[in-house]
């Protein structure tokens, strides 16, 4: 039955577009013109009445445990990993570089880049987890920032 609805809008919506295109005299102005007219009519149809009669999908149970989120299992990501090389104290005793700071965490099997570390570092000295200080190379000519804890 909503299939013969539809047709029936569809007729009546392609009839609508012939008598608006009646009056154009040459034919490939009315046919652009009723290709236009009609889809316009099927676009202001669609969101109201194919919506409804499009079925809703249909949910299945799965049978597999379901993950725990993000919140519950902790966070991840360089800023945390970073977080656990302050709690651990890694910090504490001496300054360090990033490159250090990416060496202990590919020790303890997180590979990071560099680029990934420096946002996170940067992050955490700006909320006063860390000190950085810029120091100056032994040959005097690459600098490099240092980090510490507060």
């Amino acid at each position: 039955m909503p299939a013969e609805k539809a047709s029936r809008t569809y007729a009546a919506m392609i009839a609508e577009a012939e008598a608006a295109v009646a009056s154009v005299k040459d034919p490939e102005l009315r046919r652009v013109a009723f290709d236009r007219i009609l889809a316009t009519l099927l676009e202001a149809r669609q969101p109201t009445e194919l919506k409804s009669q499009r079925k809703a999908p249909t949910q299945h149970k799965s049978t597999a445990p379901r993950r725990p989120s993000r919140a519950a299992e902790g966070r991840r990501g360089p800023k945390s990993y970073v977080e656990e090389l302050i709690t651990d104290g890694f910090f504490d005793k001496k300054q360090r570089t990033i490159a250090d700071v990416k060496a202990e965490l590919a020790n303890r099997g997180r590979h990071i880049a560099l680029t990934g570390l420096s946002g996170p570092l940067q992050s955490l000295t700006q909320q006063r987890q860390l000190r950085r200080q810029k120091i100056t190379a032994k040959d005097g000519a690459k600098s490099t920032y240092a980090y510490s804890k507060w």
